[in-house]
Order: structure tokens, then C-alpha cells, then sequence
């Protein structure tokens, strides 16, 4: 049996084998984007505004406008609008305003077999 697993765990090894990048060369050749230009920079800016006006023109040709406006910050507008659902029985959105709110409950597993000792296993 451990024959078989060794096997398997060079066959994973050479599977790998000149796929890496070359010396010199990176993973990511562009980077990081530029602040305010990632994804988290971008949401954040929006979720914090009070007015968004968008015009999008789409790969058909079309033109597309979006334009909202809160008295508070669209922050509050998303966290109103999950209030709103858990309210109406959305249990996903109950279980994120409960994560968000309280933090995620830690998932517990108890061990059955305590009569044997703990294998530990490595791999060279």
C-alpha cells in the first residue's frame, strides 16, 4: 500500500516538472494594480459614496446609464437591504449579518478513536 502511495506522489512531482516559470521571469508580470484600481479599492469607494452615475457602453453597441442616489452611504443601503431579506426568511442573509455582526461560529469535531496514538505522516 505504501508502494502505491509513493507512486502516486511521484507521479504528482512529475506532473510539475517544467511548468514553473523560468529564472528571471514573474507570475504576475503586471503587478499589483495601481491604489484605487483593485477590486476592494473600487467597492469600497462605491459602498462609501452617497451618488453613483455610471454609463457603461457594452461590447453590442448599446449604452447603459446607472445613477443611484442614498442619504447615507450605499454601505448602509446593502446593509438595510440584508436586514430587509433575513426579515423575510432569507437565511443566507441572516447567517452573513450574523457573521458580520458577531463573528462566525467555530465548527467543532470531536475525536472518537483516542485508543491509538496520532499518526504523523511525511513526505520527502
Amino acid at each position: 500500500m505504501q508502494s502505491a502511495d509513493k507512486q502516486s506522489n511521484y507521479n504528482r512531482i512529475d506532473n510539475l516538472k517544467g511548468k514553473g516559470w523560468k529564472p528571471g521571469q514573474s507570475g504576475n508580470p503586471n503587478g499589483r494594480p495601481p491604489k484605487g484600481e483593485a477590486w476592494a479599492d473600487v467597492a469600497n469607494e462605491l459602498l462609501n459614496s452617497k451618488e453613483i452615475d455610471i454609463t457603461m457602453k457594452m461590447a453590442d453597441g448599446k449604452v447603459k446609464r446607472l445613477s443611484l442616489e442614498s442619504d447615507k452611504s450605499f454601505r448602509h443601503a446593502v446593509i438595510v437591504g440584508m436586514i430587509k431579506e433575513a426579515m423575510n426568511g432569507n437565511v443566507q442573509a441572516a447567517r452573513e449579518l450574523a457573521d458580520r455582526t458577531e463573528g462566525k461560529s467555530k465548527e467543532r469535531r470531536e475525536v472518537t478513536n483516542k485508543v491509538e496514538p496520532i499518526k504523523i505522516m511525511s513526505f520527502d
